[in-house]
């Protein structure tokens, strides 16, 4: 019996280290991280369309290369309250719905971690300290706190393995049927959460069969066991299956991000990595081996290990005692769901990829707090002070954490493109404008952040976004001041091709990146502003649909064969047209019997799907380049150029020919 003050002082250190933990999880969640980036928005237009649309209830999110609906549900619950306080749904709503989650996997580590103690019976070598020394690791672990703190749904990972093993655990040492249906419970709601997720039923089918074959081995088998074992397994199949029919009607959706497994990746790459190179590069990914960690500034600071060397000292301290211990089940467990969550990183590219391996944070904590009870219960001769070691690993490691997270991960010029910063802030300005007059490059409104900005946005008076790397668009006779936004960190063309187009825009405003260098540009045209950019060849054709061609560009003035054939089309718009119409480009050699063979060209949408034809307004001056590459064996001669518009359907524009004519063109 522990004495009173001792009791009372132990029972409030779970909610100091919970408090710890929120705090560290919720501390200017508004500012840090910045921004709004794509796979946040993704999740979050979802969220919002499951708030504000009453038929929209999915399975699972087909776009993003295929997403779990669980997060984009939860979110929609948090934008809900959100809007009942008064504030907009958004980045900071979503984030504090992943920091909940993040606390809540730092409270559920102490059930798990009590019953660690209680499943290795009477003689563990675990004290009373080991579930506080599991919680407090978690709560101040830099990985675990940064995508605690990202509208994402890896969060949910760690929370679904430290519930399903603390009940699957339970219900075995305590014959509790309830342990083992909430376990499934959870199990099967784990498919919904993340795709990291998905490998927590084959490490609970692992856990089972060793427990299985443990009880054999020791004489303690029990039938019942078995049948345990298969309600939970069955009670999870339950759940899981909505969803197991989903893709079964659509198997396509599984497969929906191969290209991302590093085994299956394109040779060469990047990230094309051999299973070993990312086996080895998950070994080293808790350091301390110098830049071994995540590379990417969204998702760590970057090359640094997953764990500070104060945590990471106790951490292989604890994974060596449980080798050493390993004929005693719970440190099997602990090894299965460590080695199982990490084993995705294995396969995926851009290893170690931290977010893709989140759920191994939790194991991890419970291997570091393995070496710091150890530690805790070391007193060698009258040296009492020693097992104090153990809370100043933690203290230092919190303490190098933070400041490593808060401080130079967030400062981080990186940032800024990271997360989308410049996008987002830039979707929260084009809301408030008036959408006939404002334009935007490169970014389309098929991007996730611009699209979660301008959500609430009328959908007839969004602004006009274009790709002016391969198309421009500008009202013949304009009423009012028209504003183009020129994305110059991605887009080289606009701001080379608008002083030519119109050389009395004023630039009204640069917004800035964090290095100071101009992320955008604002161009102000004045009504009076007309387009000086003529056709370098006159053409006059009416299409048809409201589409006229007036000329075009033919670039560069030598042709060779290898090089490419810059080919602008001026079109000139009566009426909206109508339909979603292809253009095609197409450079043809005309035998002397008059056969054609094309030896170029280029079909596809106007502005390369950017500004499709039912986009465009009437009155509307257009400048679409499509490039040609000539093949490199091509003989010199002349080629016919031949251009038009067609849908899948076979209608073409001009209706019932071949095409448009525009001449012949020359290779040296």
């Amino acid at each position: 019996m522990l004495p009173k003050n001792r009791a009372r002082y132990l029972n409030a250190l779970p909610i100091f280290i919970i408090v710890i933990a929120a705090f560290l999880r919720l501390w200017q969640i508004g500012v840090i991280p910045p921004g709004f980036h794509l796979d946040e928005s993704f999740e979050g237009y979802e969220a919002w369309r499951i708030l504000t649309d009453a038929t929209y209830r999915p399975l699972y999110l087909r776009g993003n290369f295929g997403v779990p609906p669980l997060n984009a549900y939860a979110n929609a619950i948090t934008f809900g309250i959100f809007n009942q306080l008064g504030q907009p749904p958004g980045p900071t709503a979503m984030r504090i719905t992943a920091a909940l989650l993040g606390i809540l996997s730092v409270a559920a580590l102490f059930p798990l971690a009590h019953e660690i103690r209680k499943f290795d019976g009477n003689n563990t070598k675990l004290s009373l300290a080991f579930p506080l020394f599991a919680a407090a690791t978690l709560a101040v672990m830099r990985w675990h706190i940064h995508f605690s703190r990202m509208g994402i749904e890896p969060i949910f990972v760690p929370l679904v393995w430290v519930i399903c093993s603390w009940l699957l655990l339970r219900g075995w040492r305590s014959n509790a049927w309830g342990s083992f249906v909430g376990s499934g419970v959870v199990l099967g709601l784990g498919m919904y959460t993340y795709r990291g997720a998905w490998v927590i039923p084959f490490i609970m089918l692992a856990v089972s069969a060793y427990l299985l074959a443990h009880s054999v081995w020791t004489g303690t088998f029990a039938r019942k066991r078995v049948v345990q074992l298969l309600l939970c397994g069955g009670v999870a199949l339950i759940v899981f299956a909505p969803l197991a029919l989903l893709f079964t009607r659509n198997p396509e959706l599984i497969f929906l991000r191969l290209n991302q497994l590093s085994i299956v990746g394109q040779t060469g790459s990047p990230a094309d990595n051999s299973v070993q190179q990312s086996f080895w590069a998950m070994t080293k990914m808790f350091g301390p081996f110098g830049a071994v960690g995540d590379a990417d500034p969204r998702r760590n600071l970057p090359g640094a290990p997953a764990l500070n060397i104060w945590l990471v000292i106790p951490f292989y301290f604890g994974l060596l005692l449980a080798l050493v211990r390993i004929n005693r089940p719970v440190y099997v467990v602990s090894l299965l769901g460590l080695i199982g969550l990490l084993s995705p990183g294995v396969i995926s590219e851009y290893a170690p990829h931290f977010h893709r391996v989140l759920g191994g944070a939790a194991p991890t904590a419970i291997f570091c707090a393995i070496g710091l009870d150890q530690l805790w219960q070391w007193r060698p001769g009258r040296a009492q002070f020693v097992h104090w070691i153990a809370v100043a690993l933690v203290v230092i490691g919190a303490f190098v954490g933070v400041r490593n997270y808060f401080v130079r991960w967030a400062n981080l010029p990186d940032l800024f493109y990271a997360f989308d910063v410049g996008l987002w802030d830039l979707g929260q300005w084009a809301a408030d404008q008036p959408a006939d007059s404002t334009y935007i490059s490169p970014r389309t409104l098929e991007h996730p952040t611009l699209a979660f900005a301008l959500r609430e946005t009328d959908p007839h008076a969004r602004p006009i976004t274009f790709d002016g790397r391969y198309i421009f668009p500008l009202a013949q006779k304009p009423v009012s001041p028209e504003t183009y936004v020129s994305i110059e960190h991605e887009d080289f063309r606009t701001p080379l091709l608008l002083p030519g187009v119109f050389p009395d825009a004023a630039v009204e405003r640069e917004m800035l990146d964090a290095n100071d260098e101009i992320y955008a540009r604002f161009y102000v045209r004045p009504p009076s502003a007309t387009n000086r950019r003529p056709p370098q060849i006159e053409r006059a054709v009416e299409l048809g649909d409201g589409i006229n061609l007036v000329g075009y560009d033919v670039q560069p003035e030598t042709l060779n064969a290898g090089g490419i054939l810059y080919l602008q089309l001026h079109w000139e718009t009566d009426a909206a047209p109508t339909a979603d119409w292809t253009t095609f480009s197409h450079l043809l050699r005309v035998a002397e019997d008059g056969a054609e063979t094309q030896v170029a060209g280029k079909d596809g949408p106007p502005g390369n799907g950017s500004l499709i034809t039912t986009r465009w307004v009437a009155d509307w001056r257009i400048l679409d380049e499509y490039q040609l590459a000539l093949p490199a064996d091509l003989a010199a001669g002349e080629y016919l150029l031949r251009i038009g518009m067609y849908q899948a359907s076979g209608e073409r524009l001009p209706a019932d020919e071949r095409g448009i004519d525009l001449g012949v063109v020359v290779i040296e």
